[in-house]
């Protein structure tokens, strides 16, 4: 979680959190390999492709290749037709008009696309996934993470589940 920071900062971080503190802070040289910005509104309204292409270098160091494409864009504020794009070929229904209704559009479009990024991972053979914290808001965030360290945060009950880091599945 913590190996690209300066290794004395690394082993505070490890003796604080092992002392209660929250392990899911933003350290800032983290951004964009092992946390990212994920803005519920943008990634809804048509920014799929533009907010996720910042994961790739971090993607590609664990054998992600990331490639993304538009495929059906409708215009904002237009729910007629699904907004799809295509993650390395796979599609992915980012929203649908009934979800847009239902006011359920930023979250499906914040989850929906990082289980597609999942399964890429899975197929790479590594063991980091993608996991959300406040989807389907502005400032969500995604942690690329091992799966472990977040079952050991969830067993702990330390902190509330709301505060805990969600995997990104096809189950939205």
């Amino acid at each position: 979680m913590w190996q690209r920071l300066p290794e004395d900062r690394a082993v505070g971080a490890r003796k604080r959190v092992a002392s209660g503190e929250y392990p899911f802070r933003l350290h800032e040289e983290l951004q964009d390999f092992n946390w990212f910005w994920v803005d519920g509104e943008s990634l809804a309204e048509g920014g799929v492709v533009r907010e996720l292409a910042v994961m790739a270098p971090a993607l590609r160091s664990y054998g992600v290749d990331l490639r993304l494409e538009n495929v059906n864009r409708p215009m904002v504020g237009d729910i007629e037709g699904e907004y799809v794009v295509a993650i390395n070929d796979r599609i992915c229904v980012v929203w649908a008009p009934e979800e847009v209704r239902r006011d359920l559009d930023w979250e499906t479009a914040t989850i929906r696309p990082l289980a597609v990024i999942n399964d890429l991972l899975e197929e790479a053979g590594v063991v980091p996934r993608l996991f959300t914290l406040y989807a389907g808001v502005n400032e969500g965030i995604a942690w690329l993470l091992d799966p472990q360290i977040v079952a050991a945060v969830a067993d702990s009950r330390l902190f509330p589940s709301s505060e805990t880091p969600a995997l990104a599945t096809h189950r939205t």
